[in-house]
């Protein structure tokens, strides 16, 4: 191999390696200015809900049954169509065959007249319930409302407990070389130093659970509002709740509760099914015109007739009965939610109470319990609490923190779940 072909090989290898290098370069920059698909996005509570509004799948597979409904109150405006009919008859079997005098050829046209106003009635039953349908959906999403609320709260309670766990950790680390010193000064045992290092192994596993079920939560809030990225809610907790009586909710829940009003409608609807059914004891009316030819000289001729049915045996009396018992069905359907509606908010309300006095209790005690763990901790320094009496009070307070966040999350979703159950969609 001569010199030359030697260089030009090492140049060539050079120039691939260099190449390679440039590459990888701008491959390493791009990954980290791209933003990880995992970054989470903050949203405020009306982005949430409109992100839920026009993404989530329940909510969108409920509003086809409103275009069901607009599809059946098309059809009810319909007219019967006419029936066209031809017959040729009389022919003599020959070869090929022959017509003679008996050969009769007739085009025929009838038309179905409904009497008894049977298509207003059906028009407005049709109507009706397409209403029906639109306060149904209305409600669905209501009711969806109450998990799109408890995971959005669920969020903010995990978030405080990821923030809480992270302070804990960082308080307990400041304690834990406040004991390194006094342990390398002979001032604590091997053993206290011990169990307080193996103590921070239960901050470490409760961070890591508390970042998990952030973690997942947000990915299910993700799912349920149709985000194409995992989002944080920015949700607004308060300390302060207001008070609310059952003699103002239960009211506005009997006025503005969707699947109230989607029973009303459908008890309208019921009623113009009623006056449908007892206008099929009303026969409909056939009306026909035909064109004929007769004999081999194929003389024309024009025909007209008339056909109804004579409601001897059968005046719709099964329909008219069934009919009548959904409609009374319906009104016990009524009578039964105005009292469930009741039933949902003194409940409610009931709950939002016992959450209010949970918090209330947490809340008188929280200064109390924020000033002892700075007092152990500054005694802790000191040497003037044990081991065991400092991990006794950090633990206290983690326990009392917990319950508190919870307490704090569960009245302000107990708040807003009373806004649901009285209709509201916001």
């Amino acid at each position: 191999m001569t010199n030359y072909t030697f260089k030009r090989r090492l140049f060539l290898f050079c120039s691939v390696e260099s190449s390679f290098r440039f590459l990888g370069m701008i491959l390493i920059w791009f990954l980290l200015c791209w933003p990880g698909s995992a970054a989470a996005e903050e949203i405020d509570l009306s982005q949430a809900l409109e992100k839920f509004y026009q993404n989530n799948y329940d909510i969108l597979i409920s509003r086809f049954e409103i275009d069901k409904s607009q599809a059946d109150l098309v059809g009810a405006k319909l007219r019967p169509n006419p029936t066209f009919s031809v017959n040729y008859t009389g022919l003599d079997l020959q070869t090929p065959p022959v017509a003679n005098d008996n050969t009769q050829l007739t085009f025929r046209l009838d038309q179905l007249f409904e009497l008894g106003g049977k298509r207003g009635h059906r028009t407005n039953q049709a109507q009706e319930t397409l209403e029906a349908s639109k306060l149904g959906h209305k409600d669905t999403i209501r009711t969806l409302l109450t998990g799109f609320y408890t995971f959005f709260f669920n969020l903010k309670l995990d978030s405080l407990n990821v923030e809480l766990s992270q302070d804990e950790l960082k308080r307990y680390d400041r304690s834990l070389t406040v004991a390194e010193k006094r342990f390398n000064a002979g001032h604590m045992s091997l053993v206290d130093y011990t169990k307080i290092k193996i103590g921070r192994i239960d901050l470490e596993n409760n961070l890591t659970t508390t970042e998990t079920q952030l973690k997942n939560d947000q990915e299910q809030f993700r799912f349920l509002i149709g985000s194409p990225k995992i989002v944080t809610p920015i949700v607004p907790v308060n300390e302060n709740l207001p008070v609310y009586g059952e003699d103002l909710l239960i009211p506005r829940a009997l006025e503005n509760r969707y699947d109230l009003l989607a029973l009303q409608k459908q008890l309208k609807a019921a009623e113009f099914g009623q006056a449908l059914a007892k206008a099929g004891r009303i026969p409909d009316l056939t009306v026909g015109a035909e064109y004929e030819t007769f004999g081999a000289g194929s003389s024309p001729g024009i025909g007209l007739g008339i056909s109804i049915p004579i409601p001897f045996f059968n005046r719709n009396q099964g329909d008219i009965l069934r009919k009548k018992a959904e409609y009374q069905q319906l009104e016990l359907q009524i009578q039964k939610l105005k009292k469930q509606i009741e039933v949902d908010i003194r409940q409610a309300l009931n709950n939002f109470s016992q959450s209010l006095r949970v918090l209330e209790a947490y809340k008188g005690r929280k200064s109390e319990m924020t000033d002892l763990l700075e007092r152990s901790e500054k005694a802790f320094a000191l040497g003037g609490v044990t081991v065991l009496d400092w991990l006794d009070t950090q633990k206290t307070y983690r326990d009392f923190m917990n319950k508190f966040n919870q307490a704090l999350v569960q009245s302000n979703l107990n708040e807003r779940l009373i806004k649901i159950y009285t209709g509201e969609l916001k």
